[in-house]
């Protein structure tokens, strides 16, 4: 068969997503996962007396997803519109006469498409679990080495003050903790079972319709709700969003090395073997691949969440025209997010910090303290006055091209005020940096925390 998703293909094998995460939202394994709630609805049934208690334990020992005919599926699937009728048919045949009429006994494709798919989610969950600790691991400690390292922070892409490159990476942790937090919070609400016959009312398993849909949750040790979702996907698209917020973050992280890299920059670059990242025509050139495709596969990840805010609507109580779009979105957001994250492990890993060129690019301008200078200023004047004589200053520098502190050594009017050695003192960047230290202390020890939880 020709591959025509990039997921597919053998070049790129794994550039997408994980390995782990292709092995969850495969074929196989979410035909297996269907499997697994069809012989729990059975146990449930035969402990209910909705089907013989003989028949629930033949079933549970013949169902097999490694024997579903998958051609035969296929054309099945092609005729109904959906795999579970070709699915339940040839696990009947698996049964054989006598217990196959109880195979999928009283309970809708939703039921059982759904359910299935939220045991991919909490396998899913659980790798992407994984990879966030370990995205913060490698986090932490890049921020305890460079706790104290001197950068220029910037805005709007201009240079701005001083801060710690530390400083800089606490606030990816602490973003990276909320990620954990918003994607362990959800897990109550969308690892439930979906279990409520045509319409949700459970009609087919009366009188014990709310004690059946309980115990089959318990089989799967999954949690339940007391009406059903088939058309309130609101769950599975919180889930969803939280793993593009995620993404958004990972996309921008890469993004910022990436700048720091060029060549213009130079402050932070990767390592790798000879030829790593080369340009085809430019020998002098190696690429920061790691950052890219973090940035481009994160972006991605967004996008396909965002696309399940757009099918979000369901027209009466179920619909198909939005269902089926989520077949492709959700386990595609969940596979280009481990894709984005084991970049971004990677990126990090990787990383070489160049501390020389950060404490140089601060001095690049020689006016990174023009907001000290205004402070200690406006300490023995009026801030006015104080703003007044800055803005002067740092025009003069900006002419002459000398130093901010050379101006300032220069003027009348600040010397009356500072002598040289409190302008020399005001201008070492290393004693501007605010409580960067103590943020990077105070972060890392909530990540410690967060670790041991």
């Amino acid at each position: 068969m020709t591959n025509i998703s990039l997921f597919d293909w053998s070049i790129y094998r794994h550039m997408f997503c994980t390995e782990q995460m292709e092995a969850i939202f495969g074929e196989a394994s979410t035909i297996e996962r269907i499997v697994v709630a069809e012989k729990a609805v059975a146990r449930a049934q035969g402990k209910l007396g909705i089907i013989p208690a003989t028949a629930a334990k033949e079933i549970n020992r013949c169902l097999d997803a490694s024997k579903i005919d998958l051609d035969r599926l296929h054309e099945d699937t092609m005729d109904v519109g959906r795999p579970i009728a070709g699915i339940a048919r040839q696990l009947a045949e698996q049964v054989g006469d006598g217990h196959d009429v109880w195979v999928h006994y009283g309970i809708t494709t939703y039921d059982i498409m759904d359910t299935g798919k939220v045991l991919q989610l909490r396998d899913g969950l659980q790798a992407i679990h994984a990879q966030v600790r370990r995205f913060r691991e490698v986090l932490t400690a890049l921020a305890a080495e460079h706790r104290d390292t001197v950068m220029i922070g910037r805005t709007n892409n201009l240079h701005a003050q001083p801060q710690t490159f530390g400083a800089k990476v606490a606030v990816w942790i602490e973003e990276l903790l909320r990620h954990e937090e918003r994607l362990l919070e959800v897990k109550k609400r969308v690892l439930v079972v979906q279990f409520g016959g045509a319409v949700g009312t459970l009609a087919s398993f009366q009188p014990n319709g709310m004690e059946f849909r309980r115990l089959v949750a318990g089989e799967l040790g999954l949690g339940h709700i007391q009406s059903n979702w088939h058309n309130a996907r609101d769950g599975v698209t919180e889930l969803s969003m939280h793993l593009g917020n995620l993404c958004a973050s990972l996309a921008r992280i890469a993004q910022n090395i990436n700048m720091l890299s060029s060549t213009e920059i130079g402050e932070l670059s990767e390592a790798g073997k000879q030829g790593r990242g080369r340009s085809t025509s430019m020998a002098h050139k190696r690429n920061p691949r790691a950052a890219e495709f973090a940035e481009a596969v994160a972006r991605l990840g967004r996008h396909r969440a965002m696309g399940m805010v757009e099918v979000m609507g369901q027209d009466h109580d179920r619909c198909g025209g939005t269902y089926i779009s989520e077949w492709m979105l959700l386990p595609e957001t969940f596979l280009l997010t481990s894709g984005a994250l084991a970049w971004s492990i990677d990126l990090i890993d990787r990383l070489e910090v160049h501390a020389d060129k950060m404490r140089a690019n601060v001095d690049m301008t020689g006016l990174a303290l023009t907001e000290r200078f205004t402070l200690a200023l406006a300490g023995k004047m009026s801030k006015f006055e104080a703003r007044r004589l800055i803005d002067a200053a740092v025009g003069q520098s900006r002419s002459s091209g000398r130093t901010l502190t050379e101006t300032l050594t220069g003027m009348a009017d600040v010397r009356a005020v500072l002598d040289e050695a409190e302008i020399e003192q005001l201008a070492d960047p290393e004693t501007y940096v605010g409580a960067a230290p103590e943020i990077v202390d105070a972060v890392l020890a909530a990540a410690g925390k967060s670790g041991a939880d």
